[in-house]
C-alpha cells in the first residue's frame, strides 16, 4: 500500500508539474515515474541518478548518429543496432542500476534518433524535450520518497547482515568445536546469500550520511563472513587427523569461547600459542597443527571484523578515516553478455527489416519500442518470461488506456479528476511489480500505459488515432515476444559450463604463478563464481551428477584460494631474514610444472621452513606458522582437487598442464 501510494503521489506531482510548465511530452513524466517505481528509498534515488546519466549519454549519441547518417537509412539503422548491442553487452556485465544506466543509454537512442529518422532536423528538440520530462519525473520521485519517509535500503542491508550472523556463527562454532564439514553446497548457498546483499549495498549509499565510509563497514562485514566460511571448510576437513595433539584443539576451543578477546589474526595466533604452551611448555607446532592454528586465528579475527563492520554500518562505531576501501569483486559472465548483445543486434535488425518491408508511416514507433523491450530484457536471466510479460502487459495496458480515455476521462478533464482516475491503474501496476512471478507483466503494463494513453496537454479522444497509434505498440510486443522466446533461448546447462570454465581458467593461471593475489577481491570473486554456478545448477533437474559437479568445482576454487594464500604468506615471510630462504623456495615450489611432482615440491618447501620454536621472536613464530599453514593448505587442496583435475582433463600426469 505504501509503495503504491508513493508511486501515485509521484505521478500526480510529476504530471501536475509537466502540465503547469507545458512541456511537449508530459506522458514521458508518467513513464519515468513508473520506471523509477521502487519499494525502497535508496532504490528509487539510485535508479533516478543512473536514469539521468543514461539519458544524457543516449541524447549525445542520438545527435551524433543523426548528424552523421541523417540521409542514409541503412547505415543509420546499422549504427543504432551496434550501439544497442554494445550497451546491452556492458549492461549485462554490470549489476544493479549501473546496468540499467548502460541499457538506458542504448534505448534512448532508439526512442530519440529512430523516431526522428524522417525528421532529422528535430532531433535536438526531441532530445531536450525528453530530458526535460525525465528530469521532472526524477524530481517528483526524489521529493516524494524523501518527504514520505519511504523504507530505507540501508536498514534492510543491516537486517540482512544481522540475519546472516546466526548461521555464520553456527558454522564457525561447528568448525572450531566439533570440526564438522557439512559439504560444499551448503556453504556455497550461504555465500550466495552474503553476496546477494551487494545489491542492497549499492542502494544504501544514496541514503546514508558518510555513505561511502558506512558502506565500507558493510563490505567489511560481508568479506569477513566469507572468510569465516572459507576457514570453516578447512577446519572441518581436518577432523580426526592423528598428528594434531588434542591440546591444540582444546586451546583453540577455549580461545573461541573467550568473547571478550579482540584483535587481528596475529593477536589471535599469539593467544592460541600461549594457551597451548601453558599446558605443553616449549611445544613446537607441526605443519598440521600450524594449519589448525592459522585457520582458527583467521576465523576468529574475521568473526570480530564482521561485528565491527555491522556496527560501522549502523553508525554505532566511529569509522576509521585511514581504513582503505574494501573491494567486493564479482565475476562477469561474458558468455551471457555476448548472447544478450547478439540477441539485441539480430532482433533489432529483424524488427527494422519488418518495419521497412511493411512501409507503414508509423512503423518507427514499433521499432523504437521493440528496441526498448529487447534492450531491457538483455540483463534478464529468463528472457522468455520478459517476452511473455511484454505480450501480456502491453495489451492489458492498451485495454486499460482505452477504458480511461473513452469512458472515464470523458467525465472530467481537470488535474484532480485525472489523479483519481490514475489511482486504480497505479495500484494494479505496483501490485504486479511487487510479485516476482508477475514483475515483467507489471513493468510492461505500468511503463507503457502513459505512452499508449497518449497523455498530452490537449488530450485526443479520437478512436481512430488511438487505434492507429497503439497497433504499433502491439506489433512491438509481438516482435519482442518472438525474438526473446525464439532467438538464443537461455540455457542453464550452457551457462553452468561457461562459469565452470571460468573457475578452471582462474585456477590454471594460479597454478602457473600468475593468478590473482590473495585479498577481499579474490575471495569474493571466487565465491561469486561458485554462487553463479550453483544458481544455474538449480535451474536444472536435481541429480547426483549436479551435486558432484558443485563439489568438484568447489574443490578447484579452494585450490585456487589455497595457492594464492600460500604465496601471500611466503611474500610476508620474505621480510624476516630467518625465513627468507624458505619463503623464496616456497614461491618457486608452488608453481605447477609437472603434476606428478607437485606433492614432492610442496613437501620440500614444508621441510625447508624453520620450526616455530619458543626461542624465536614472536613475529618469526607467527610468520613461520602462517607459512607452514599456507603450504599445508595448498598440499591438502591439491590432493583433494587432483582427481577432479585429471577427470576434467585440466592436467595430464605425463605432460603437465
Amino acid at each position: 500500500m505504501g509503495f503504491s501510494l508513493r508511486t501515485w503521489c509521484s505521478l500526480v506531482l510529476g504530471l501536475a508539474t509537466a502540465f503547469w510548465v507545458q512541456i511537449d511530452n508530459p506522458l514521458l513524466v508518467g513513464v519515468t515515474v513508473m520506471i523509477l517505481a521502487q519499494p525502497l528509498r535508496g532504490q528509487a534515488l539510485s535508479k533516478a541518478f543512473y536514469r539521468l546519466l543514461g539519458t544524457v549519454v543516449g541524447m549525445g549519441v542520438s545527435i551524433v548518429l543523426v548528424a552523421v547518417w541523417n540521409e542514409q537509412r541503412g547505415p543509420f539503422l546499422g549504427g543504432v543496432a551496434l550501439w544497442l548491442a554494445a550497451c546491452a553487452f556492458v549492461g549485462s556485465l554490470e549489476r544493479d542500476f549501473r546496468s540499467y544506466g548502460a541499457l538506458l543509454s542504448g534505448y534512448t537512442v532508439a526512442l530519440v534518433a529512430v523516431n526522428c529518422i524522417d525528421t532529422p532536423q528535430n532531433v535536438f528538440n526531441v532530445a531536450v524535450s525528453r530530458a526535460s520530462a525525465i528530469s521532472i519525473g526524477v524530481f517528483a520521485v526524489a521529493v516524494v520518497n524523501i518527504l514520505s519517509g519511504s523504507p530505507e535500503a540501508w536498514r534492510g542491508l543491516a537486517d540482512g547482515l544481522e540475519k546472516l550472523t546466526q548461521p555464520i556463527s553456527a558454522t564457525a562454532r561447528a568448525a572450531l568445536l566439533h570440526l564438522y564439514d557439512r559439504g560444499a553446497q551448503a556453504d556455497v548457498k550461504l555465500g550466495s546469500r552474503i553476496l546477494a546483499l551487494t545489491t542492497r549495498l549499492s542502494y544504501a549509499r544514496t541514503e546514508l550520511e558518510r555513505g561511502g565510509a558506512r558502506a565500507n563497514g558493510a563490505r567489511l562485514a560481508m568479506v569477513s563472513m566469507l572468510n569465516v566460511l572459507d576457514c570453516a571448510r578447512g577446519l572441518g576437513r581436518q577432523a580426526g587427523r592423528a598428528n594434531i595433539d588434542p591440546v591444540i584443539d582444546d586451546a583453540i576451543a577455549r580461545t573461541a569461547r573467550q568473547r571478550e578477546l579482540r584483535g587481528d589474526q596475529v593477536a589471535f595466533t599469539v593467544h592460541i600459542l600461549n594457551t597451548i604452551r601453558a599446558d605443553l611448555p616449549g611445544h613446537v607446532p607441526n605443519a598440521d597443527e600450524a594449519f589448525a592454528i592459522e585457520r582458527a586465528a583467521r576465523m576468529l579475527a574475521a568473526r570480530i571484523n564482521s561485528h565491527v563492520g555491522q556496527a560501522m554500518l549502523a553508525g554505532r562505531k566511529k569509522v576509521d578515516a585511514h581504513c582503505g576501501t574494501i573491494p567486493i569483486a564479482t565475476q562477469p559472465n561474458y558468455g551471457l553478455a555476448l548472447i544478450g548483445a547478439l540477441r539485441v543486434l539480430i532482433g533489432f535488425s529483424f524488427a527494422a527489416g519488418v518495419c521497412v518491408i511493411t512501409g507503414l508511416p508509423g512503423a518507427t514507433v514499433a521499432l523504437a519500442q521493440t528496441a526498448l523491450t529487447l534492450t531491457l530484457a538483455a540483463t534478464n536471466v529468463d528472457t522468455a518470461r520478459f517476452g511473455m510479460g511484454a505480450v501480456i502487459g502491453i495489451p492489458c495496458s492498451v485495454l486499460a488506456a482505452a477504458v480511461l480515455n473513452f469512458i472515464v476521462l470523458l467525465h472530467g478533464a481537470d488535474m484532480p479528476f485525472l489523479a483519481l482516475s490514475l489511482l486504480p491503474q497505479t495500484f494494479i501496476a505496483c501490485l504486479l511489480l511487487m510479485q516476482p512471478a508477475t514483475a515483467a507483466i507489471g513493468f510492461n503494463y505500468g511503463v507503457f500505459f502513459f505512452a499508449i494513453l497518449g497523455l498530452d496537454n490537449h488530450q485526443s479522444y479520437n478512436p481512430t488515432e488511438f487505434l492507429n497509434r497503439n497497433i504499433f505498440y502491439l506489433l512491438a510486443a509481438l516482435l519482442a515476444f518472438i525474438i526473446l522466446v525464439l532467438l538464443f533461448p537461455p540455457s542453464p546447462r550452457r551457462q553452468r559450463f561457461w562459469m565452470a570454465a571460468t573457475i578452471v581458467r582462474a585456477l590454471e593461471r594460479q597454478m602457473k604463478g600468475h593468478g590473482e593475489a590473495q585479498g577481499p577481491a579474490h575471495l569474493t570473486r571466487s565465491f561469486d563464481r561458485l554462487a553463479q554456478m550453483q544458481f544455474w545448477t538449480e535451474l536444472l533437474p536435481a541429480t547426483g551428477s549436479s551435486r558432484n559437479q558443485i563439489e568438484s568445482f568447489t574443490a578447484l576454487a579452494e585450490l585456487d584460494m589455497a595457492l594464492a594464500r600460500a604465496r601471500a604468506y611466503a611474500r610476508q615471510a620474505r621480510d624476516i631474514a630467518a625465513l627468507r630462504p624458505a619463503a623464496e623456495m616456497a614461491e618457486r615450489e608452488l608453481v605447477v610444472h609437472a603434476p606428478m611432482a607437485m606433492n614432492e615440491q610442496i613437501h620440500r618447501a614444508l621441510d625447508a621452513v624453520p620450526a616455530p620454536a619458543v626461542d624465536q621472536p614472536l613475529p618469526t613464530q607467527v610468520a613461520a606458522i602462517n607459512l607452514l599453514a599456507g603450504l599445508n593448505a595448498a598440499l591438502r587442496a591439491w590432493q583433494v582437487a587432483l582427481p577432479r583435475l585429471r577427470h576434467y582433463g585440466i592436467v595430464n600426469m605425463k605432460k603437465g598442464l
